[in-house]
């Protein structure tokens, strides 16, 4: 994932066109608790964006990779420093979680390898669930 600048839009009407294009396709197969939290996370990015200085450079801002819906679960990146980025595992229903290894039950799960991107903790995140790792 990455952050397109274009200020070159041909009117505010079109800027609104391509916003909606793009809010309808991260919505378009997400539905009940997920849909709220894309939602959330949508207008969560919006209110970012619209508290920045006049001017602030958009290219070198970190990516937003939270609520990521992914089959029935919802996966959040956080840093844990430098290059070093985990994800959290949860249902999107508020279900709880199987672990396979080692196994136990909870809340979410949490990915064991640090990721240099975000984007790669993402992807840590779903090939374990593409894995059956978290059930």
């Amino acid at each position: 994932m990455s952050i397109q600048v274009d200020s070159d839009f041909a009117s505010d009407d079109r800027a609104r066109a391509q916003i909606g294009a793009a809010v309808s396709y991260l919505l378009r197969d997400v539905t009940g608790v997920a849909r709220e939290h894309a939602v959330e996370t949508i207008v969560e990015m919006v209110r970012e964006i619209a508290s920045r200085p006049a001017g602030a450079e958009m290219a070198t801002l970190q990516p937003l990779m939270s609520g990521v819906a992914y089959r029935d679960f919802v996966i959040d990146a956080y840093r844990r420093d430098v290059d070093r980025w985990r994800a959290t595992i949860r249902r999107s229903n508020g279900k709880k979680i199987r672990i396979a290894s080692p196994p136990s039950v909870r809340d979410e799960a949490t990915t064991t390898a640090d990721a240099i991107t975000a984007e790669k903790a993402i992807e840590f995140a779903r090939r374990a669930i593409d894995l059956g790792e978290v059930i």
